[in-house]
């Protein structure tokens, strides 16, 4: 009875789990969006710019798989929970409390990608999670009543069975930074090298499963396992894809302002020299007009994605993994932002005005062709991932030119710049008006929709006719009836 009484809902240290993931995956664009501009101001050439800190821009890609696939991992554990206990809710404390220590972890990684402490320290984080989330795996085995009723109802076995697979699969990522450490010292490529085969767990936890399988004497069942068909057929639910997807948007349209408030508010001095505020506000218009084509960009980002999963009940390895491509290149957006706003004001020359655009159209293209493939994916199993009610062939083509419109005009505007030169302002306002076009298409779906349902066929006034005289057609009484009315006592006897 007292471990009942400390038992709760699993639910909230989801959501509180969630929330810090979305977060620690997006904040770390947050020092390399300052460092970007800064080197970039230095050297006066977008390009050039670009090239000094490539590095570290693919290191927050790295960065933002790995974090994600530790979610990923965290949302697949408790998949089987169902209650949670004190001793869960402080293990996955520990979970988190490592998890925001990947961005310093990380850091260290781009500034000192050859040093082997920055090694030791980013396979440590690693280690650390492996442990704590193994030990919440453990715990919740060791107590039934914590876990989903389904997999008790299995039996022992199949609950032993279980456990050994989820074991194996949170030690893949722990076995090789425990690898690539010893290595560190040979070799430092050779040892980031495994740090990111990391990425490629999901490959090889299929691999291990199947072998498992064919050790238990289920050989035929263990080589399915290795076909591709797997990444497609098992499903899950999305409540927690939703949570995490909308909290990395929500963040990364939140970042695009802390610029402002620290570079953009005018102090005393600068107001004197112009005279007034209005006049010194007026300088960085540029940036304003920026700050409010990003936002726009990220919401309606954000509306299709909503547009999306609203349509979607399941989810399987493919749309996951794809719905993290488009999270990622989202997460770009802040960059994009302040390059964007800078270009035109007094740090870099207007000559590379046209680089920013087509670096800003470009990040927006690929945060919106993987919502496209989302959708196509879905729609490709729709059977299996989409609410019935999403069926509809009328439906699907309207959602397909929602999710082209951000591809098709960021496209555009990409291969404008190579013939003749567009300033950012052009692109901010496009995106601005973009909003005009969603509510058009919105407004011709419902006039479309209401057009349909007027010309739906009737039926023929012949034959509701028909059927209303057949149904007022008195029915002639039968020879029984007859008699029952002749004789109603015998009809009270029968009935009695």
């Amino acid at each position: 009875m007292a471990r009942e009484r400390h038992v709760a809902p699993a639910e909230r240290p989801q959501a509180y789990s969630d929330a810090i993931f979305s977060i620690v995956a997006t904040i770390m664009i947050v020092p390399l969006s300052g460092e970007a501009v800064s080197e970039i101001a230095e050297n006066e050439n977008l390009l050039a710019g670009l090239g000094e800190i490539w590095f570290k821009l693919l290191v927050y890609a790295i960065s933002f798989g790995l974090v994600s696939s530790t979610w990923d991992m965290h949302a697949w554990v408790f998949r089987m929970i169902e209650k949670v206990n004190e001793t869960i809710v402080l293990l996955n404390l520990g979970v988190l409390m490592v998890a925001t220590f990947l961005p310093y972890a990380f850091l260290m990684f781009a500034e000192h990608p050859r040093e082997q402490l920055a090694v030791l320290l980013f396979s440590g984080c690693i280690i650390l999670q492996g442990i704590f989330m193994l030990a919440i795996l453990w715990h919740a085995y060791s107590r039934p009543n914590l876990l989903k009723t389904e997999l008790v109802q299995k039996g022992e076995e199949e609950m032993k069975f279980q456990r050994t697979r989820a074991t194996v699969k949170l030690l893949i990522r722990p076995i090789i930074v425990i690898i690539a450490i010893p290595v560190s010292y040979g070799s430092i490529e050779v040892a980031w090298a495994l740090l990111v085969l990391m990425t490629l767990k999901p490959i090889i936890f299929i691999a291990v499963d199947a072998i498992m399988t064919c050790v238990r004497g289920n050989v035929q069942a263990g080589t399915k396992l290795l076909k591709l068909s797997r990444l497609y057929s098992e499903t899950s639910d999305v409540i927690r894809t939703n949570a995490y997807s909308d909290g990395v948007y929500a963040i990364v349209a939140t970042l695009i302002i802390l610029d402002i408030c620290v570079n953009n508010v005018p102090h005393t001095g600068l107001v004197d020299i112009h005279g007034t505020l209005a006049e010194a506000l007026s300088r960085d218009a540029n940036v304003f007009l920026s700050y409010s084509g990003t936002f726009v960009t990220i919401c309606l980002l954000w509306y299709l994605h909503h547009s999306i999963f609203y349509h979607i009940q399941a989810q399987n390895s493919l749309l996951l993994n794809f719905n993290k491509l488009a999270l990622m290149f989202a997460g770009y957006l802040p960059i994009v932002f302040k390059l964007t706003g800078e270009f035109g004001g007094h740090l870099v020359h207007n000559d590379n005005s046209s680089v920013a655009v087509q670096l800003n159209s470009g990040t927006v293209f690929l945060a919106s062709i993987w919502l496209l493939v989302i959708w196509i994916t879905a729609w490709c199993k729709k059977s299996e991932l989409l609410q019935p009610s999403a069926h509809d062939v009328r439906d699907c083509v309207f959602m397909c030119l929602n999710l082209l419109i951000y591809p098709i005009v960021s496209l555009v505007i990409f291969c404008v710049c190579f013939v003749v030169p567009v300033s950012s302002a052009v692109i901010n306002g496009v995106q601005i008006g973009l909003i005009l076009v969603f509510i058009l298409l919105k407004l011709l779906r419902n006039w479309t929709q209401r057009f349909v349902k007027a010309e739906e066929p009737r039926k023929s006034p012949e034959i509701d006719e028909e059927v209303a005289n057949v149904k007022t057609e008195p029915e002639e009484p039968s020879k029984e009836d007859q008699e029952g009315i002749d004789n109603p006592v015998e009809i009270e006897s029968t009935s009695l």
